[in-house]
């Protein structure tokens, strides 16, 4: 596949992102706008857990992410179906355990006489935990090549319709409706990728295969958790400080990071394959940095371009459509710009694929910190403002990208 062959894959893959995140965002504010903030809050408050589920498979499933392609593109096939297979069987045991925890935690619960809501709630992400590494860790890894991002553009797609129409169960059901639905969007995506899957795999683990997926998977694993984790942990501190009405005041930022701030990983998930397949083709590393520059370029002037437009035009929007969020319209603003720093970041696959990720690592660790300090110090000196939790996140991004650019270039001196 030449440039110009690449450069349409990325861009057909990106318009269908840009297509399923708008179809979310509608969904999101149509469900915020339906249910109340402190039982919204209570629902996402719950799924702040999810993301230490993702940490289960201790670097396994980042080391399929970069031994598939890369196996593939030395022609290994046997050796790609061994590491699907273990990566199958991981996340099955990693969900298995996510399900009995969240089962145990509604089971107490109710023994504790606890309010009925939460236990709900706990059930059924009983449900959503079990499925949440399969369709947002191993099965989009399975998906690397042109044809494949082809499917999965066409699965987002469909996904996001789903997501609008069952919005009906939340106008009809409110709580009720919020829990089902959640549980219907979670099966259905993991059917979806698992019927339109590119390997045929089964839960098989090979010894060989999770000691290799393992050593190359840790250092991957260690600067992929690094974001994750200050996300997680900024989201602890918001709930812990501001509760659940703020927390719930705060879905307008999760809206437009789910509908836009995703874009950038979107254009990772495309160009982080492509360079290991093409390292396992033979290329040079700078033959394969030259792919990040106009990828770059374009998802920054498209995100810059929405940013400008979203924080103008939130604050006319916001008091007509969801008048009881109005509260997290000022932050909101912010978010719009997390990810047009985070655009910049593109290059940061580079570490990964020739598995240098040591200086990663350090540019994540001072950018993470940095950003946390820089919420807590401000919750220190000033009464609590939900504005400085998405500040935090473009203040420790800009730290981490100018540090990964410099480490880089000063890498590259040496190649």
């Amino acid at each position: 596949m030449n440039v110009g062959d690449f450069g349409k894959v990325l861009v057909k893959f990106a318009s269908a992102q840009v297509i399923y995140n708008v179809l979310r965002l509608i969904a999101g504010f149509l469900v915020v706008r339906i249910i109340a903030p402190e039982i919204y809050g209570l629902f996402s408050g719950v799924g702040i857990f999810l993301g230490y589920i993702m940490l289960g498979h201790i670097g396994t499933i980042n080391g399929l992410g970069r031994e598939l392609p890369y196996q593939l593109g030395k022609g290994n096939d046997e050796l790609v179906k061994d590491y699907a297979n273990t990566g199958y069987w991981i996340s099955l045991f990693i969900g298995s355990i996510a399900f009995l925890l969240f089962s145990f935690l509604a089971i107490k619960s109710y023994n504790n006489q606890a309010d009925f809501n939460l236990i709900l709630v706990y059930a059924t992400y009983a449900i959503i935990g079990f499925f949440h590494i399969m369709n947002n860790a191993y099965l989009p890894v399975l998906y690397r090549t042109n044809s494949d991002f082809d499917k999965l553009s066409k699965i987002n797609i469909t996904s996001a319709f789903i997501n609008i129409i069952t919005v009906v169960l939340v106008y009809y059901f409110t709580f009720y409706g919020l829990l089902i639905r959640a549980i219907i969007l979670i099966i259905v995506r993991f059917i979806l990728l698992y019927y339109f899957r590119p390997l045929q795999i089964k839960p098989k683990i090979d010894l060989n295969s999770f000691k290799t997926l393992l050593k190359v998977g840790i250092p991957i694993y260690a600067v992929g958790q690094v974001r994750p984790l200050w996300s997680t942990i900024q989201n602890n501190i918001l709930f812990s400080v501001g509760g659940a009405l703020q927390y719930g005041y705060y879905a307008l930022v999760n809206i437009i990071n789910g509908a836009i701030g995703v874009i950038p990983s979107a254009f990772s998930q495309v160009v982080y394959p492509r360079m290991a397949i093409q390292l396992g083709k033979g290329q040079t590393k700078k033959e394969i940095l030259t792919q990040v520059k106009k990828p770059t370029i374009f998802q920054f002037s498209l995100l810059f371009v929405i940013a400008i437009i979203g924080a103008v035009v939130l604050p006319y929007i916001i008091p007509i459509i969801l008048p009881k969020y109005s509260n997290g319209i000022a932050a909101a603003q912010w978010a719009f710009f997390i990810p047009v720093v985070q655009s910049l970041g593109l290059v940061n696959n580079y570490y990964n694929v020739i598995k240098k990720q040591k200086y990663y690592l350090i540019s994540l660790l001072i950018g993470a910190v940095i950003g946390l300090s820089y919420v807590l110090f401000m919750l220190h000196i000033n009464d609590f403002n939900l504005v400085y939790f998405p500040q935090g996140v473009i203040i420790g991004s800009l730290i981490q990208i100018s540090l990964s650019l410099y480490f880089l270039l000063f890498k590259l001196k040496d190649d």
